[in-house]
């Protein structure tokens, strides 16, 4: 006798189990409800998000990120829904031949129907998955630490639901009006998203080049999502508009979508720059620009995991600044071929800050170096790149009295000079607030080298990561740094114990005397 299939439970059942029903003899109902069992402890992942399928591992479908996603921290993309059509009743023998003529068609449920709203979640979360609550810090130590994208990244080819960009996409929706109060939000905040007076000049080149550049605005509005979730539990009384306009959005929602923007930017420019020379000077302008706010995005999105740190779980702060740092590099290699092309270009009263503090700097290091040579001798804190002043001095004596191998020290040297750099770079800045500027400066020059000795955890190289928090402490009242600085020292010196001590000492000595 034809079987009669019923179709709550023919659609609740994977395609890939078809055929085995099709060969399945009548049994008894624990049997049946057995297998049931099995089938559903095998369910797969149809509607999955693109990295879970990437790494072959199984999604639990939970948008706008998944449980995987929020864990790895990485950016979580979800193909739009495919409706599947209504499976054909089959009709038993004692039906009549003929369907109803009005019969509505049955859709069958899937799941996920109806997560096209970013906000709402799938009710389905299984067991297994770790929380997605919880900080990244708190779980299990991954097996490869998470990826943070680059300049020397390769991406997939276009896939029907990555987001596109360019003019073979200019029919498409790009932007949504959630995406125009962020550039309002950019607009009105002018001195507060990046350094002074320079907001306004960025956003105005990057929608002017918006159709031969996209990538720029696009992370000129992840830049402002970042920002506006930073601040938002404190809005600035000139952002009031801007706020209000934002009041539904929690600082989650507004992050997952600056994630989604930075991964449609770095992958538009990625097609963009691929054929482009790197001396190409049509296109620096806005290659420079969007280097530059997506290392600011990067390095925000980076010091702000440092608030969840555990002392079980420090290797992954460490491993994921590293990476942050080899970012910064890709900024170098996008500055260097085109830099006298910029200083001549409209970009030139923005870059002019840091190199009139450069310049200042280097003219009080050769007074002090010629004062030094007049007299014969120096008093140890002149600031000559071969005798830093004292921030970075008792750095110099510890890698002198360490039993480093000679390649190693002259890493961490160099990384010293870099820094000291930085802080004299602050300390010449006219932005009283010191900006991003010195900060950055470090980020974007120091060597491979020391990065490769930070990831091996080395002693040495944690204490000059800890004076570094110094330097970011001292920039504390920009958006991006805030107490990051204080936690970084800390978390370093709760990390290598009380053997290092007096190695850490001068920045647990800043947080003491410089606060407020």
């Amino acid at each position: 006798m034809p079987r009669v299939r019923d179709d709550s439970a023919g659609d609740s059942i994977d395609n890939d189990n078809d055929n085995d029903n099709d060969n399945d003899t009548e049994a008894s109902p624990s049997a049946g409800a057995a297998a049931v069992r099995r089938r559903r402890a095998h369910h797969k992942s149809r509607n999955g998000c693109a990295e879970c399928k990437r790494r072959h591992i199984r999604c639990d479908e939970q948008r706008p990120v998944c449980a995987h996603c929020v864990i790895a921290q990485r950016p979580c993309l979800f193909p739009p829904l495919q409706v599947k059509p209504a499976r054909r009743r089959l009709r038993a023998p004692h039906e009549p031949p003929h369907d109803p003529p009005h019969d509505p068609p049955h859709d069958p449920p899937h799941h996920g129907h109806h997560l096209h709203h970013a906000g709402e979640l799938n009710g389905q979360s299984p067991n297994t998955d770790p929380d997605p609550g919880r900080p990244w810090f708190g779980q299990g130590p991954p097996s490869v630490p998470p990826s943070l994208p680059s300049f020397e990244e390769s991406f997939p080819p276009h896939s029907p639901y990555e987001p596109g960009c360019g003019p073979e996409h200019d029919a498409g929706a790009m932007f949504t009006a959630q995406h125009l109060v962020l550039l309002h939000h950019a607009v009105t905040m002018d001195d507060c998203i990046m350094a002074r007076g320079q907001t306004k000049k960025v956003v105005d080149i990057a929608i002017r080049r918006a159709a031969d550049a996209p990538y720029l605005i696009d992370q000129v509005l992840a830049l402002s999502a970042v920002h506006l979730a930073t601040t938002s539990q404190d809005p600035q009384p000139s952002s009031a508009s801007s706020s209000s306009s934002l009041s539904s959005s929690s600082p989650s929602t507004l992050r997952h979508q600056a994630t989604e923007l930075q991964t449609r930017a770095v992958a538009c420019f990625t097609r963009h720059t691929r054929s482009v020379p790197a001396d190409d000077a049509a296109s620096a302008i806005p290659r420079f620009l969007f280097a530059a706010t997506l290392s600011l995005h990067v390095l925000a999105d980076t010091l702000a995991e440092v608030h969840h740190l555990h002392h079980s779980r420090f290797h992954v702060f460490i491993d994921r600044f590293a990476e942050c740092l080899l970012l910064h590099h890709g900024i170098r290699a996008v500055i260097r071929p085109t830099w006298h092309d910029l200083l001549r270009s409209e970009l030139e009263p923005l870059l002019t800050v840091t190199r009139d503090a450069h310049d200042r700097v280097a003219a009080r290091a050769t007074n002090a170096n010629a004062d030094a040579h007049g007299h014969g001798h120096g008093n140890g804190t002149g600031a000559g790149l071969g005798r830093p002043p004292s921030e970075c001095a008792r750095l110099l004596a510890l890698l002198d009295a360490s039993d480093l191998g000679p390649s190693t020290v002259h890493a961490c040297r160099e990384a010293v000079h870099r820094l000291q750099w930085a802080f004299d770079l602050y300390s010449n800045l006219d932005d009283p607030d010191g900006g991003p500027h010195a900060a950055s400066a470090f980020a974007v020059t120091v060597g491979a080298e020391y990065i490769d000795i930070l990831r091996r955890h080395q002693p040495e190289a944690l204490v000059i990561l800890a004076h570094y928090g110094a330097l970011l402490h001292r920039c504390r009242r920009f958006w991006i740094f805030g107490d990051a600085g204080a936690c970084v020292i800390r978390a370093i010196a709760q990390h290598l114990g009380s053997y290092w001590h007096d190695a850490v000492a001068w920045p647990l000595q800043v947080l003491q005397d410089e606060h407020g």
